[in-house]
């Protein structure tokens, strides 16, 4: 039986959530002989600015292959809000730009936020070079898109290994973005966790399992449809709350060994920080933080201009541990950095979380989030 649009503006949102039908459906089963002018007219206020989430795909830069985001945006909106640029998980070694947390792209729907996941080369391949590279080029893209003549704002976001490039960019870049968002990430590599021989497997992984991976060529994470982290907007309903009826696809079944391939090369991230090796990679952009506590007027100069900075962080997190977080809050100062901790939670576990599930950790989501929107006020 065809739906019928309810006579009463209050049931209206309710009604598109549930047909999840766009405006211009909307529009064409208004009934003006059986619903009154002036509910009609508020019924047709609502569906003429319902507008449905959609994701665009663009080559924000080549650098001897193709490199994609996705913007997760809509029609309509305006051109001087912020921009948040995330970086996906997965150490720097692994996983893809679908893997976007739900609750996340909920928040920029919610705000008018252009919400634009970069890939990147991974490491260890690409090199730090290569890895700024990418990051710099991804930077560049957000504050210009839809720009309208002028530079945008941008929030840099990221989880586990994507808040490091999220953390270079307040390093290097002379623009500084708006403020920074960690979800349980690595701002550094040059704390002890990893510098400590720290094992995160039961047992030392060989050097041989890893030499074929470390031997191959170039690569840009992927994480697939389907895959438990990867989003699709047919997770939320038009007005960005969880849908219910949402199935998502099966996942395409690999025809070669490509899977074992991918994870593998997610150990990586273990490996090296067994070997003590994210240094020797990474520490030519990686500065840390000890700068931070001289008392030198350059010093408190890089202090000042660093970019808010808001952290949620489990403390029951095994692969970056919460005092990865705590030193960086410690070294730049509570005015600048703040960390939530979320008890009991452990690595990346608000990942396929919606912004309104009653979770546990989730509150602590909601927290840095109402953070994030006091710094935008206050810019």
């Amino acid at each position: 039986m065809e739906a019928v649009i309810p006579k009463s503006i209050r049931s209206t949102k309710t009604f598109l959530m549930k047909e999840c039908l766009g405006p211009e459906t909307v529009l064409s089963k208004l009934d003006e002989s059986v619903i009154e002018s002036n509910t009609r007219s508020g019924i047709r206020q609502v569906a003429a600015t319902w507008a449905m989430l959609e994701k665009l795909t663009r080559e924000f830069a080549n650098h001897g292959m193709a490199i994609h985001c996705d913007i997760y945006t809509e029609d309509g909106y305006p051109t001087d809000t912020p921009v948040v640029l995330y970086f996906h998980a997965g150490g720097l070694v692994g996983w893809g730009r679908r893997a976007v947390p739900p609750w996340l792209v909920q928040t920029c729907w919610e705000r008018k936020w252009p919400l634009v996941s970069a890939s990147y080369r991974l490491m260890p391949q690409t090199t730090s070079k290569g890895l700024m590279e990418d990051v710099e080029a991804a930077y560049e893209f957000a504050r210009n898109w839809r720009a309208d003549g002028k530079k945008r704002r941008v929030i840099a976001a990221g989880s586990s290994g994507g808040f490091f490039p999220c953390a270079m960019l307040a390093h290097h870049n002379p623009v500084k973005p708006l403020a920074l968002l960690s979800a349980q990430g690595i701002n550094s590599f040059r704390h002890s966790f990893f510098n400590s021989s720290t094992l995160l497997t039961p047992e030392p992984i060989p050097d041989s399992v890893m030499a074929p991976i470390i031997a191959g060529p170039v690569v840009i994470g992927e994480t697939r449809p389907g895959d438990p982290s990867a989003f699709d907007v047919g997770q939320l309903t038009p007005d960005g709350s969880r849908n219910p009826d949402y199935k998502p696809p099966a996942r395409p079944q690999s025809p070669d060994d490509s899977d074992d391939a991918a994870r593998l090369r997610g150990m990586l991230y273990d490996y090296y920080t067994h070997k003590n090796q994210w240094v020797e990679l990474l520490g030519d952009v990686d500065p840390g933080y000890a700068w931070a506590k001289e008392d030198a007027a350059g010093a408190k100069a890089r202090v000042e201009a660093w970019p808010p900075t808001v952290i949620f962080h489990g403390n029951a997190d095994y692969d970056v541990e919460l005092a990865v977080s705590e030193e960086m809050r410690d070294s730049l100062g509570e005015d600048k950095v703040t960390l939530l901790v979320a008890e009991g939670q452990g690595h990346l576990y608000d990942l396929t979380k919606c912004i309104e599930d009653e979770a546990p950790g989730m509150d602590t989501v909601r927290e840095a989030v109402r953070c994030l929107d006091g710094i935008v006020a206050r810019q």
